[in-house]
């Protein structure tokens, strides 16, 4: 009875070590990657000789490496370089996303507060009469994705609930919300993983729960577009794509009863990742849905596996990745 009880105990640390450590190597490679794509002047780009330097993709590699506690000198020229890149309207690129993905950044490293405080202020100007936000500015029509992601910046910069952009945000996204639970880019058109995870994870963010119908039914529409290898697809019947699974991961982190998912989803990355390190996903719209092997995709799939490490928003863990090439 003895034997039978230690080796059941044996065999769930081996299991959860596993699982564990499994993530962690992935983890590992593709900060190691993201590392050795940063240009001389301390930027990055979504590809490295392809596409040019940018905020967007240097605020995601900043966010990263300062969420895992490495490379920390190189983050800081990171840093230096979006405080610079700045424009006189408050944005980065006139891009709501840029902007709030650099926002993101800024406050996992601590810094930057009136940078960040210019940014959200832009946000606060283009931000459409009935709540959404637009990719570019006041251009086009507002995007669920887009409007997610403000939300979330806004959310790590301390924008409390009752703040009027934020109200106006999270009741234009409850009107995009499709019968079949899920979010569309543009409102009235077919839903889409990536939208309805940062919906998912901005709603999250901004304290609605987890069992809340409208939260619940995104989720389990969520879940539909995962496929078979564990890969989520960008949406049905799209093949499973990194990118898609690494924002559907954030999203499903907070759910207890969606761990085979996540794990299944993490077990997908593991196979997905190229020896380098990095990920291929044509979800960069610069791509124009040719797949590339790219930062950006490498970035977010590092972001939530960091998330799921335990390694939240808001400067530098107390123990950093161990990142020695192995």
């Amino acid at each position: 009875m003895r034997k039978v009880i230690f080796l059941t105990f044996l065999f769930t640390i081996v299991v959860s070590f596993t699982v564990f450590a499994a993530p962690q190597d992935t983890l590992r490679k593709a900060m190691v990657h993201i590392v050795t794509m940063q240009d001389e002047n301390g930027t990055w780009s979504r590809l490295k000789g392809e596409f040019p330097p940018e905020a967007e993709p240097t605020a995601l590699a900043v966010k990263v490496l300062t969420m895992n506690g490495m490379a920390l000198e190189k983050a800081e020229k990171g840093v230096a370089f979006l405080l610079k890149d700045q424009r006189p309207d408050g944005s980065w690129g006139n891009n709501t996303a840029g902007t709030a993905f650099t926002i993101i950044a800024l406050k996992q490293a601590n810094t930057g507060e009136d940078a960040i405080n210019k940014g959200i202020q832009y946000l606060r100007d283009v931000q459409d009469n009935n709540g959404g936000f637009k990719r570019l500015g006041k251009e086009g029509a507002p995007i669920s994705f887009y409007t997610a992601v403000v939300l979330t910046a806004l959310k790590e910069a301390e924008v409390p609930r009752n703040d009027p952009a934020v109200r106006m945000a999270i009741d234009w996204l409850m009107g995009c919300q499709n019968t079949d639970g899920g979010y569309p880019m543009l409102k009235g058109t077919p839903s889409i993983g990536p939208a309805t995870a940062w919906v998912v994870k901005a709603l999250l963010a901004y304290g609605a729960a987890p069992t809340t119908p409208f939260v619940q039914d995104a989720v389990d529409y969520l879940v539909t577009t995962q496929k078979s290898q564990g890969g989520f697809a960008p949406a049905l019947p799209a093949a499973e794509d990194p990118e898609a699974t690494a924002y559907a991961l954030m999203a499903l982190s907070k759910y207890p009863d969606k761990k085979m998912n996540v794990h299944k989803g993490t077990e997908y990355l593991g196979k997905a990742q190229q020896p380098d390190g990095a990920f291929i996903s044509a979800s960069p719209i610069q791509f124009n849905k040719i797949a590339k092997k790219n930062t950006q995709t490498t970035c977010f799939v590092a972001w939530a596996l960091s998330e799921l490490a335990g390694k939240g928003a808001g400067g530098t863990p107390t123990t950093p990745l161990d990142l020695r090439v192995k």
